[in-house]
């Protein structure tokens, strides 16, 4: 009875947000209103445990020089009512938002918006045109909408973000032999998330990792959730879940950081370890498009390989003797600098006014 009372309670709420910010947009259209505003106004609705996407928008408005622009909202109607009062330009930190907007009476060619994790038939896909701007998370949904037909005139390349404790000087690396831990797997154990279950691959992840801890090496699972399933990983794995700040620790002592995820717009680990000075070993998802392609400590692994080939590679590199290791670190340079922050925050606010 308690679900069925927060549910209905939760839906009266979500009649009156779209009925507030119906009547607003409304109101606002009839009186002319038009006010040009340097504003910044960003939907992330996500309050009670906050997405990955919300901290995003978090760390880009820490780390711009107009951070007094920006405000962050949760409901539909209080984005309605700052707008009619003050002004402002809307972000939707993701594509999921567009069709409420549209349909409680925001103008969707002022509005911009977050792109990631994409489906083909996703909805918003067909008024997804009509927006002023698409951020792009990696160059995969990049061009995946430009085949839809969306002109590069809208879409803007923002690759996620790093955050400041990754921003090392890459002379400070240990080189890939002094490194302690053989293979790192970074990720959150969502439990009651099907979803997650199925893209994050945690099957395949518990097997790749017995089999690795099984061949002698170091083995090590950084993430929250993860200690829920300890019975199931070989005694010697280290499992981790640790603050934040940490990690960049734990990722410039690991020599290779693998991740065979079906579905991702990142991760975020995977720009973390790129910067760290890691080997790469992924699936073909997300920003392995914008940092892997032509890096020489990446290999990109087909969704069809099974573990063992995944043990393979992984044996295999561990085997080689990286002569050229800190010149190969120089050539990522670019890339990371792009996915500081400071420099996400520049690009969007250079094409969101």
């Amino acid at each position: 009875m308690k679900n069925l009372k927060f549910n209905f309670s939760y839906y009266i709420y979500l009649c009156f947000d779209y009925f507030g910010a119906y009547f607003v947009n409304s109101f606002s259209k009839i009186l002319g209103i038009n006010h040009i505003s340097e504003y910044i106004l960003v939907y992330a609705p996500y309050k009670v445990k906050p997405w990955i996407l919300n901290k995003i928008i978090f760390d880009l408005k820490s780390n711009s020089k107009k951070e007094e622009y920006y405000r962050i909202f949760n409901s539909l109607s209080s984005i309605a009512i700052f707008k009619f009062l003050k002004g402002g330009n809307i972000l939707l930190m993701h594509q999921s938002s567009i069709n409420k907007f549209e349909r409680t009476g925001f103008n969707l060619e002022k509005i911009s918006t977050y792109y990631t994790h994409s489906k083909i038939n996703q909805k918003g896909m067909n008024n997804i045109t009509k927006l002023k701007n698409i951020f792009c998370q990696n160059d995969y949904e990049y061009a995946l909408l430009q085949s839809h037909g969306i002109s590069t005139s809208t879409l803007v390349r923002l690759p996620v973000g790093i955050h400041p404790n990754f921003e090392i000087n890459k002379n400070n690396y240990k080189l890939i032999e002094k490194r302690d831990i053989d293979v790192l797997f970074s990720l959150r154990y969502i439990e009651s998330n099907s979803h997650y279950k199925i893209r994050k691959r945690y099957n395949f992840i518990v097997n790749l990792a017995n089999l690795l801890a099984n061949s002698e090496l170091n083995v090590c699972i950084l993430g929250e959730g993860w200690e829920k399933i300890s019975y199931s990983l070989n005694n010697k794995i280290k499992v981790l879940n640790v603050e934040y700040d940490q990690y960049p620790n734990i990722y410039q002592n690991s020599k290779v950081y693998c991740n065979p995820s079906l579905v991702e717009g990142g991760p975020l680990s995977l720009i973390e370890a790129f910067s760290s000075g890691c080997i790469i070993l992924t699936s073909p998802i997300g920003l392995c498009f914008n940092l892997c392609l032509d890096d020489k400590l990446s290999l990109l692994i087909p969704f069809d390989k099974d573990e063992d080939y995944w043990k393979n590679n992984i044996m295999n590199y561990l085997g080689k003797n990286i002569d050229s290791y800190k010149k190969i670190l120089l050539t990522r340079n670019k890339k990371i600098e792009r996915s500081y922050f400071k420099n996400l925050s520049k690009e969007l606010e250079e094409n969101i006014f």
